[in-house]
């Protein structure tokens, strides 16, 4: 049992693309795919509470049990409490969300969410396998942050206003520059604003560290935003009102 709770990964350990992130990558599709197509069936009372409230619960734990494993093993406890990242951001957003439904909160969870999708996709977690605990908070907590969004889409019907994007941007340039700035003072590297990642992603084509790096980080996230803007399903618009005769 110390073994699933130790500093370095255990027996079983996940390469980027192998065969084991393939399986992980595959549940994760196999979930969001199962609550599109039974959509329908979803949307009983019972379910649309429970369903993302129970797995938030088992997200959350895991969330504690990844801040304590930090502590006991003196890996920056401080640094992975401080949600200034994308997906410690998203994260709390998803208990504001299954307990409000507030649709403005979604909007910006939207874009956010795709935090934890980029997570899944090129996993900075130091190879932890299926033995080990930081392997299961990982995909959970950003697996369940992924499927949270396709849930709002498909089950609840949230749909984007057309200022969304706009207002997204309105509070979000802000913070970055907060959180740019907490890097620098405290040379830390939240949200990668520093430089890509230790390990492999496409951040890398970004650059080395420097103020290019984040000029063109910053470019990359609105090229990013504005494609899934596009691609949004939109609030429909009201119809005019025509003056009678």
């Amino acid at each position: 049992m110390s073994d699933f709770f130790s500093a370095e990964p255990g027996r079983i350990q996940l390469t980027e693309f192998g065969p084991l992130h393939w399986v992980t990558l595959g549940v994760l599709a196999l979930a969001i795919a199962v609550t599109v197509i039974f959509r329908a069936r979803l949307r009983s009372e019972r379910v649309r509470w429970w369903l993302p409230v129970g797995l938030g619960i088992v997200a959350w734990i895991l969330e504690i049990l990844y801040h304590v494993w930090t502590y006991i093993n003196h890996l920056d406890f401080v640094f992975n409490l401080v949600p200034l990242e994308l997906c410690a951001i998203s994260l709390y957003l998803t208990v504001i969300l299954c307990f409000t439904r507030n649709r403005a909160v979604w909007e910006i969870y939207y874009f956010t969410s795709v935090g934890a999708l980029a997570s899944v996709l090129f996993p900075a977690m130091g190879g932890f396998g299926p033995d080990h605990i930081r392997y299961w908070h990982y995909f959970i907590c950003h697996g369940y942050i992924a499927w949270l969004n396709a849930w709002f889409l498909a089950v609840e019907g949230y749909r984007l206003r057309r200022s969304a994007l706009v207002r997204l941007l309105a509070v979000g340039v802000p913070f970055v520059l907060v959180v740019r700035f907490v890097d620098w003072k405290w040379q830390v590297n939240y949200m990668f604003l520093q430089g890509p990642s230790a390990t492999a992603s496409p951040l890398d084509f970004l650059g080395p560290a420097g103020p290019a790096y984040f000029l063109k980080l910053l470019l990359l996230a609105v090229v990013v935003f504005g494609i899934m803007y596009v691609a949004a399903p939109k609030v429909p618009r009201a119809p005019a009102l025509r003056d009678e005769a």
